[in-house]
């Protein structure tokens, strides 16, 4: 079974900063962030602003701005929260696994980590292009914030970690909640941290078996099998037949 690689929060945050931006302005961004003031960058629920150095002494107000995540649905993500071991255990650890993105996209509608179209951003400066270096440098700078320390993204999303947690310890899993799928110790199941993958790299055979009502293991491995042996890249199409004339 080939191995998925997981992504790192500041890479996937880089990448939706800087989809369709040329070569070039990235360049220019990466020599601009010396000059953001790092220790000014302050991180807050909804904003994320900054100061940066330009010439002539010049300085300049960079900001990026995200709605904070709806608190309505807050209670029900920790009732589910509760069942779900693992991500509490990275959550404790600071870390934040794809698996917890997804959960909150499942209950309260949207995902924690959000595209580019979701970021708006702000600066003092009066250059033409948009987004400006200074607002491209502090992509960078967050996506570098996010590899060290990527609990920030549920503040800045405006969830405080720590409660969160409180609230899960408080009780046990709670008993009116619908039994977990497939027969698994915890939920999520279908929630793994690589980019992608299949129902083979997440579910055990019996519960294949479960999934399917196949009447024997041995039809699963066939099954699996089967799938293994397909071309990672589709045939080519057959060449169209020119009709004799």
């Amino acid at each position: 079974m080939n191995e998925r690689k997981s992504v790192s929060m500041g890479e996937r945050w880089r990448r939706e900063a800087t989809r369709g931006i040329d070569d070039k302005r990235l360049a220019a961004a990466l020599e601009a962030l010396p000059s953001i003031r790092k220790p000014m960058l302050r991180i807050r629920a909804g904003s994320i602003r900054a100061e940066m150095e330009g010439s002539m002494g010049s300085i300049h107000e960079v900001s990026l701005q995200i709605r904070t995540l709806p608190q309505r649905d807050m209670m029900t993500l920790v009732r589910v929260l509760r069942r779900s071991k693992t991500i509490i255990e990275a959550l404790d650890d600071g870390r934040v696994p794809r698996a917890f993105d997804r959960l909150v996209a499942r209950v309260v509608g949207e995902p924690l980590f959000p595209d580019s179209r979701s970021v708006t951003f702000g600066c003092s400066c009066d250059l033409q292009e948009k987004p400006c270096r200074h607002v491209l440098a502090l992509h960078e700078l967050v996506a570098r914030r996010l590899d060290d320390r990527p609990w920030e993204l549920l503040l800045l999303r405006g969830v405080d970690l720590q409660v969160l947690l409180a609230k899960v310890r408080q009780t046990e899993p709670e008993a009116d909640l619908p039994p977990l799928a497939f027969g698994v110790p915890e939920e999520p199941v279908l929630y793994p941290d690589a980019e992608d993958t299949d129902l083979g790299q997440v579910l055990t055979p019996a519960q294949m078996r479960w999934l399917i009502d196949a009447p024997s293991e041995r039809a699963v491995g066939a099954a699996l099998k089967a799938l293994a042996a397909l071309p990672s890249t589709p045939p080519a199409a057959p060449a169209p037949v020119t009709p004799a004339s």
